[in-house]
């Protein structure tokens, strides 16, 4: 293989690439958080931008697009077996969710406790996939930035990164796609995931993440430097 990337390849790396980016927040995490519609938006807003803050440096930007709190009932069967809720999820939001809402990629968040250490699954370089490009989240503590930190690493699976191993390091503490839960949040990728989402990039080409999506179509609220002039927001330098 080559080590060297072509000027068409960096080209293409170095555009900016969207991810119209769906949630779903399941019963319990409504419950938990006392049928509070409005506390759980600004949870999720609250996510979404840190979400930002870790993938600006991959070029990145995440559009929340849609964000379907299931109040009364969950529409699927969730269990503590995060591989079978993944599929259930990823086969509603192929058979469902794209039926009525344009997405590039869907989270669904739960408060359900799931087996094993693991707090969420993903699908290795499916993005763009309708049953693929999706994962599930164990809505597992209270502090935003640890439970973004693992929407963060879920993402990174989907956008091809694999678990960082030992050489793999980070400026300032531990990595976005360690294999290890960390007491901090997780931040920064490694060279190594860089490199591996590069080349995931370049092999593969998923076309869905080329288009930006319109700022009316965004539903979080306007955050000045997001790369987008947002409703309501006059210029936008992105710094």
């Amino acid at each position: 293989s080559q080590l060297t990337n072509t000027p068409e390849q960096d080209r293409y790396l170095q555009i900016k690439k969207y991810i119209e980016f769906f949630v779903v927040v399941d019963y319990r995490m409504y419950r938990h958080y006392k049928r509070n519609k409005p506390a759980i938006q600004r949870r999720v807003y609250e996510m979404v931008n840190t979400l930002n803050m870790i993938y600006r440096p991959l070029n990145f930007y995440i559009a929340l697009t849609g964000l379907e709190i299931w109040s009364s009932r969950d529409t699927i069967h969730i269990e503590p077996d995060a591989g079978i809720t993944l599929k259930l999820f990823g086969e509603w939001r192929q058979n469902f969710l794209l039926q009525r809402k344009r997405n590039d990629y869907a989270q669904l968040l739960t408060r359900i406790e799931f087996k094993g250490t693991g707090v969420g699954m993903a699908y290795g370089g499916t993005i763009c996939s309708p049953q693929k490009s999706v994962a599930v989240i164990q809505d597992f503590d209270d502090k935003t930035s640890f439970v973004a930190s693992i929407m963060a690493h879920e993402l990174g699976h989907t956008l091809g990164i694999s678990h960082d191993i030992f050489f793999c390091n980070c400026t300032a503490g531990p990595c976005v796609m360690s294999p290890i839960i960390s007491d901090e949040p997780l931040y920064e990728f490694s060279s190594c995931s860089v490199k591996e989402h590069q080349m995931y990039l370049l092999s593969d080409r998923p076309h869905c993440i080329l288009n930006k999506p319109l700022s009316t179509d965004i539903i979080t609220p306007p955050v000045c430097g997001n790369f987008f002039v947002d409703v309501g927001e006059e210029c936008d330098c992105g710094s």
